[in-house]
């Protein structure tokens, strides 16, 4: 609390007199708690993230930060929250990158993602990763490309929504290699591993803070990460790109991103920057969020601008290519 105290009296008092009303009121910023809305239900990974940095975050700017869910359609209701907002700082959206994907699947698109909000930080990104059950006759990846050619669309896989990574994920891999696949929807990426231990998917494309318990006890067994690189959680199971020539640029993945609406003054999103870059390298937090297979980025708030709409040019062109329309 010393660092977010001494940073909000940085200013001498005739030095804040000097200033206009707003000014003042950007450098004394927050004079208030800060609400972080989590469009999704409390438990899942976006929500453990929220939680995990929001004690942080409050001992650095010296006011409560707090935890609020607002789950349903896919994430829209919740980041359509802070998109209407008052654009003060006050109200902030931590969100997986589905706040992203989730409005451009529908029609009419309710809100521009990228021209309704601003990124305050990249903090991680968590890679997905395909998963098939243990006693699955697939034991590898080359086995899963077979399998998805022979039986096409009589392989289903389940999803936790229309326009989640989950679900794009798998349209991008099957537009790529040019097979189909039949998509299951379920409620949310625990549901649909539930859904696969259960036998009534043959795959998911899953996160890898959702999937790694079940990868650990042996339920169930990884196929391919779907990033560009191995990653240190599972060293041994291989890339997406490794496997085919043909998806050499195959990459997806999630994030814990914060933002805040568009028309936020610099002063807020400097201050939330800073103060959720200080929660996520806490020691303990650190740790935690590794464990739970997030890689830290702590990106400035323009870097996590230009990721938001090279990310929304990518999958807009796959929901355009796949068809992709989910129900407003």
């Amino acid at each position: 609390m010393t660092n977010g105290i001494a940073r909000r009296t940085a200013l001498s008092l005739p030095a804040l007199s000097l200033l206009s009303p707003a000014a003042q009121a950007q450098a004394n910023w927050p004079e208030r708690p800060v609400n972080m809305i989590v469009p999704f239900a409390p438990g899942g990974t976006p929500d453990i993230g929220a939680r995990l940095l929001a004690p942080k975050m409050s001992e650095f700017l010296g006011q409560p930060v707090t935890v609020e869910n607002r789950a349903g359609a896919g994430s829209t209701i919740g980041t359509r929250a802070v998109v209407q907002a008052r654009p003060d700082g006050y109200t902030a959206l931590m969100g997986s990158i589905s706040f992203l994907t989730a409005p451009l699947t529908l029609q009419p698109m309710p809100f521009d993602p990228v021209e309704t909000l601003r990124c305050a930080c990249l903090v991680s990104i968590s890679p997905y990763i395909l998963i098939v059950r243990a006693d699955s006759p697939v034991r590898d990846i080359a086995g899963f490309h077979a399998m998805a050619r022979e039986q096409g669309a009589r392989l289903n896989y389940g999803s936790a929504g229309i326009g989640t990574p989950l679900h794009l994920g798998a349209e991008l891999y099957k537009l790529m290699m040019g097979v189909d696949l039949t998509h299951v929807v379920y409620r949310g990426t625990g549901p649909a591993i539930t859904a696969l231990l259960a036998g009534e998917v043959s795959m998911v494309f899953a996160d890898v803070p959702g999937a790694t318990a079940h990868i650990r006890s042996g339920a169930v067994r990884p196929l391919a990460t779907l990033v560009a690189n191995r990653i240190q959680q599972f060293p041994d199971v291989p890339t997406m790109a490794e496997s085919d020539p043909r998806l050499a640029e195959y990459e997806v993945y999630t994030w814990a991103m914060l933002t805040v609406p568009k028309a936020t003054p610099d002063g807020p999103v400097m201050r939330l920057n800073a103060a959720a870059r200080h929660a996520a390298q806490a020691t303990d937090v650190a740790q935690r969020l590794a464990d739970l297979g997030f890689d830290y980025v702590g990106s400035t708030p323009q870097e996590g601008d230009v990721r938001l709409a090279r990310e929304k040019a990518k999958w807009q062109e796959v929901i355009r290519r796949g068809n992709i329309r989910a129900e407003p």
